[in-house]
């Protein structure tokens, strides 16, 4: 399985598993399936809210076509972005199966990226160009991660470790922080050296300020120690 490594402002090299086409074109059934049953769910309340409510000489079910031509647009333009803003990178799909757009810095996602994605993804990616260069992309990138400035990671493959070594791994994985807070544990890092106990003072403060992403959580130092 490819991998890419990201250097970060604090010349902290993190390491992560890219996502084949094969994973992503799983995950995408699975959104586009929950895609469908939305639309047909939607159809079915529309028309039966126009056959009761719509009067007169209009066409109930002309009425209830264009209703659902503009939630299902909605729903095929907004569904990946609004989950992917809401989850830090993933859809339904993408959690079933493990994975999480990231930017190309190493950065969680943001909307404008999303967007970009999105906007690609109901245009060119629809004609399974998509598909085609993920498959010769050497990063295993779409047009929209390449517009973007995206990639898809696989959080869960073993055996190797998603975030390289020099990672604290009694803290979150990097890609799971805001970048504020990918920021404040980089100036440790950075710094750690210059604290007369090793900055453990701070590092704990920083494992306290994290505990809101529920992750087992072990002892950076009693780890480097063996």
């Amino acid at each position: 399985m490819k991998t890419i490594t990201i250097i970060t402002p604090s010349s902290i090299e993190v390491e992560y598993r890219l996502a084949g086409a094969g994973s992503r074109v799983a995950a995408f059934l699975i959104d586009f399936a929950v895609q469908v049953a939305l639309i047909a769910a939607a159809a079915v309340l529309v028309l039966l809210w126009a056959d009761r409510f719509i009067m007169g000489n209009t066409d109930p079910s002309g009425t209830a076509l264009g209703i659902v031509m503009v939630f299902a647009f909605l729903v095929q333009f907004g569904y990946f972005i609004v989950w992917e803003l809401m989850t830090n990178g993933q859809s339904l799909g993408k959690r079933i199966f493990g994975l999480r757009v990231i930017r190309d810095n190493g950065q969680p996602l943001g909307f404008s990226q999303s967007l970009v994605r999105g906007l690609i993804r109901a245009s060119l990616d629809m004609l399974y160009v998509g598909l085609i260069v993920v498959l010769f992309s050497k990063k295993h990138k779409r047009l929209g991660d390449m517009a973007a400035g995206t990639v898809v990671i696989c959080e869960n493959s073993a055996p190797a470790p998603v975030v390289a070594s020099a990672w604290p791994s009694g803290l979150p994985d990097a890609f799971l922080l805001t970048a504020e807070e990918r920021q404040l544990v980089e100036d440790w890092l950075a710094r750690r050296d210059d604290f007369n106990d090793g900055g453990g003072a701070i590092f704990e403060k920083i494992k306290i300020h994290l505990q809101k992403y529920n992750q087992p959580e072990e002892d950076y130092f009693e780890s480097i120690s063996d």
